[in-house]
C-alpha cells in the first residue's frame, strides 16, 4: 500500500510539472532533475527477538567463506516413509549432491557470430526468386 502510494504522488508530480510546463506555453521553462523531491520508503524488517543470541561470537556477515566445501547445511529429516527402497529405481552410483556440469563448458552464442546455414536454400525458393527486386 505504501509503494502504491508513492507511485501515486510521484506520477501526480509529474503531471503537475508537465501542466505547468504547458501552461507557460512559449516561455521555455527548464526542469532541474535534483529539484524534484522523491519519497523513498524505508522498510523495517522486525524479527522480534535477538539474532545475536543464535550466531557465533566471532560472526561477521560480510566476511567470505574461506572454503566453500566448509558451509554447514541443514537438512531437514522427514516423516515420509516410502513402502519400497528407491535405491531399486535410481541408476547404479546416483549421487544427488553430485556436481553435474562444469559451469564454464556452457557455449554462449555471441549475438555478432555469423551462422552459416548447411543447407543451399536456393532450392527452396521460386526459380525466379529476387529479394532485391522492388514493387
Amino acid at each position: 500500500m505504501k509503494t502504491s502510494f508513492i507511485k501515486a504522488s510521484i506520477f501526480i508530480l509529474f503531471a503537475l510539472g508537465n501542466l505547468s510546463v504547458l501552461k507557460a506555453g512559449e516561455n521555455q521553462t527548464h526542469v532541474v532533475i535534483d529539484s524534484i523531491v522523491y519519497l523513498e520508503e524505508e522498510e523495517e524488517n522486525a524479527l522480534n527477538f535477538e539474532t545475536e543470541a543464535f550466531l557465533p561470537s566471532d560472526f561477521n556477515p560480510y566476511a567470505a567463506p574461506e572454503n566453500v566445501l566448509h558451509i554447514s547445511y541443514i537438512v531437514e529429516e522427514s516423516d515420509i516413509e516410502l513402502d519400497f527402497d528407491p535405491k531399486n529405481y535410481l541408476p547404479q552410483g546416483f549421487d544427488p549432491y553430485e556436481f553435474f556440469f562444469d559451469i564454464n563448458s556452457i557455449e554462449y552464442i555471441d549475438e555478432n557470430d555469423l551462422f552459416e546455414l548447411d543447407f543451399d536454400t536456393t532450392k527452396y525458393l521460386p526459380a525466379n526468386f529476387n529479394a532485391r527486386m522492388s514493387k
